[in-house]
């Protein structure tokens, strides 16, 4: 591929460039060296600027990245010296053979070209994410009761090159110090969906590395953007490789047994049915088998990328087995703690189906109003303040069973209790 001149971003089908989909990190003084002369090799520039539209709109980035191209590319700067960067930059590098002949796959661009680096100091936690933290662990510690159980929960990361991610790793690794977590709960939307196969590989595997590094269990539901489907991304993957990628090939929908509690997970979209969003039937008799073999002893929490109804939604003028879950969801409710979900990038607790179901707000900063149906609440956000981040400690006390919610950075904390999802 090449990446354009004219805006800085990759285009597939040019063999005879070997270009970098993946966006690296220069400081002053770092330097590209040529280790092949029979190659040449070009530099995009990118500023580390975020655009408003990004987190105030309905907009992705293109590429996944939140960087500003500085035009510094072109048919003229190839070259074959030494390359030295002045300024703290993200950059892309493009490749060309001085013969002109294309490439045929087997190059690799490490034998071809050198980033050295100069040492940098080890970042340090922002202290808006530090205090935000103490305020946390304060509220858990004041309402934690002996047998809790106690998980993170998060969706919708959505990551971006130059995003928010390193924060909201920051925040997860400082409460994982000092609360003891039975697992991780990530209710889908990892990346953004909308570049190459390998990229996106990258991307969610950092994810996964940065959150297994926490030491606890993971548990995942896939979103609609994890297929790398979105805007009409040409390399989709295939339920299988999904399973590989986010799974360790295993399946997409399971349920993980903690004394007198069960957590259910189940998948939501699939881009080859008509109904792209909801429940399969194979999902919904799977589900159905499950909660029936479910001992009365135990309490139930589903989780999914997406409600279980059209009306909690603004995507889709219908959902998939709507009718069908809905009916199995009533048949076991009195197990039910709660459906909680993600995807609609706001918080909604609603309690018209006789259990709660609760959408939960993405942990990427992002609080655009469109799209969103009534009653759904999306946090003020704001870059560089505790706004910026979202996600949930999650306490479940079965004997009581009650449920709470306790919000790191924008939006509140809410409790389930008597069979009800309320504000606190």
């Amino acid at each position: 591929m090449k990446i354009r001149a004219v805006d800085g971003c990759e285009e597939l089908g040019h063999q005879e460039m070997l270009s970098t989909p993946l966006f690296y990190i220069a400081g002053p003084g770092d330097k590209l060296v040529l280790l092949d002369n029979t190659y040449k090799f070009n530099v995009a520039t990118y500023r580390p600027d975020v655009e408003p539209r990004w987190i105030y709109t309905y907009t992705y980035a293109p590429d996944q990245s939140w960087t500003i191209y500085n035009h510094d590319l072109s048919g003229d700067t190839y070259r074959q010296e030494d390359y030295t960067f002045s300024n703290s930059l993200y950059f892309r590098v493009c490749l060309r053979k001085v013969s002109g002949d294309v490439f045929d796959g087997a190059e690799n661009i490490n034998d071809i070209l050198e980033l050295h680096t100069e040492p940098e100091p080890e970042k340090e936690c922002p202290s808006r994410i530090s205090t935000e933290a103490g305020h946390v662990l304060h509220r858990v510690r004041e309402i934690s009761e002996p047998g809790d159980k106690k998980f993170i929960l998060m969706t919708d990361t959505h990551y971006n090159v130059n995003g928010t991610w390193g924060d909201t790793l920051s925040a997860l690794n400082l409460l994982s110090r000092e609360i003891e977590f039975d697992g991780l709960i990530h209710l889908g939307d990892m990346t953004d969906g909308m570049v190459t196969g390998d990229a996106t590989r990258h991307y969610v595997k950092k994810i996964m590395s940065d959150i297994s590094q926490l030491g606890i269990p993971v548990w995942l539901t896939l979103g609609n953007h994890d297929a790398n489907y979105f805007n009409n991304n040409p390399e989709r993957f295939s339920i299988k490789q999904q399973r590989e990628l986010y799974y360790n090939g295993n399946e997409m929908r399971y349920h993980v047994d903690i004394p007198g509690l069960r957590l259910i997970f189940l998948d939501s979209f699939d881009p080859d049915e008509e109904l792209r969003y909801g429940h399969s039937r194979e999902c919904i008799l799977w589900l159905e088998q499950v909660l029936d073999k479910t001992p009365d002893s135990s309490n139930i929490i589903i989780f999914s990328h997406m409600p279980p109804l059209t009306r909690l939604q603004f995507w889709a003028k219908e959902i998939r087995g709507e009718k069908e879950i809905t009916e199995v969801l009533n048949r076991y409710r009195n197990k039910l703690i709660a459906w909680i979900n993600g995807h609609n990038h706001a918080d909604k607790l609603d309690n018209d189906e006789g259990y709660p179901i609760i959408s939960i707000v993405n942990a990427k900063c992002e609080a655009f109003t469109e799209h969103k149906t009534e009653g759904f609440i999306t946090p003020d956000r704001k870059l560089d303040d505790i706004t910026q981040e979202a996600f949930d400690i999650l306490i479940v006390n079965t004997e009581k069973k009650k449920t709470r919610f306790i919000r790191f950075g924008a939006g509140g904390d809410r409790i389930v209790t008597n069979g009800k999802a309320l504000w606190v």
